[in-house]
């Protein structure tokens, strides 16, 4: 007769997350038309993307309405080229940042009141380390003169499941979830508290990683929030088990 293996419920759980992000791991086209940047001030700007080849991929400008829908598609392995127009800030500051969280800035320098700027860079100039997926990039410039600032989506390209945050993400998430089941049997807040922010925390990348953005840029933020949520509410449940720890 035939032999039944029974796979413990956290295994078969393990399994279909990991099938899940596989069908999501889709390859995604560039965007068309043109991904918009909000822009507040005095300012436009305008850039296009190119693969390692030099081959158009990709254009945003702005001021245009940002889109996750609609986000600029960039290579990582290729070049942005930018050109911008804005008031004559002689001296100041710029910055960009990811999440909020500051990636590239620097000083203005501008003596002759220039009105116009253009260059070109790398995303291994910005990024100290490889990253996949949508995210929400703001930036600002600001000194003598006037100031702008203004956000855009941008889509990096790359595969999601075996890039490093990718990789940190799920391996996040399974690890929570692990401990989020466990802290279910008997009473363990601190513990199902800690799980819950290290599930949503592997939520939050993989959501970036995937470009999931259900309620913007607050998702990666709300994610881990409400992992640790779920964990603290899971863990004060007394499903068998003995004493709390």
């Amino acid at each position: 007769m035939p032999v039944l293996v029974r796979r413990p419920p956290v295994i078969a759980l393990a399994g279909a997350a990991l099938l899940l992000l596989a069908a999501l791991a889709a390859p995604v086209q560039a965007a068309d038309p043109p991904a918009g940047a909000d822009v507040e001030g005095p300012c436009t700007v305008m850039a296009m993307s190119g693969d390692a080849a030099g081959v158009t991929i990709d254009e945003l400008e702005g001021p245009a309405s940002s889109d996750s829908g609609n986000p600029f598609d960039v290579d990582p392995k290729g070049r942005i080229a930018w050109a911008g127009t804005g008031p004559a800030i002689t001296e100041g500051t710029y910055s960009l940042a990811i999440y909020g969280l500051p990636v590239w800035s620097g000083r203005i320098d501008n003596p002759g009141a220039r009105t116009s700027a253009d260059g070109s860079l790398e995303l291994g100039d910005i990024l100290p380390i490889d990253v996949v997926g949508l995210i929400e990039v703001t930036g600002s410039v600001s000194g003598t003169g006037g100031s702008c600032s203004g956000s855009a989506w941008i889509r990096i390209g790359g595969e999601p499941l075996t890039s490093i945050p990718g990789m940190v993400g799920i391996g996040a998430a399974i690890i929570g979830l692990l401990g989020v089941l466990t802290a279910v049997r008997g009473s363990h807040p601190f513990r199902g508290l800690f799980a819950g922010l290290l599930l949503g925390i592997g939520a939050g990348i993989l959501a970036i990683v995937f470009g999931i953005v259900p309620i913007g840029a607050l998702t990666p933020f709300v994610a881990i929030g409400g992992g640790g949520v779920v964990g603290l509410v899971l863990g004060l449940l007394h499903i068998g088990g003995g004493a709390a720890v």
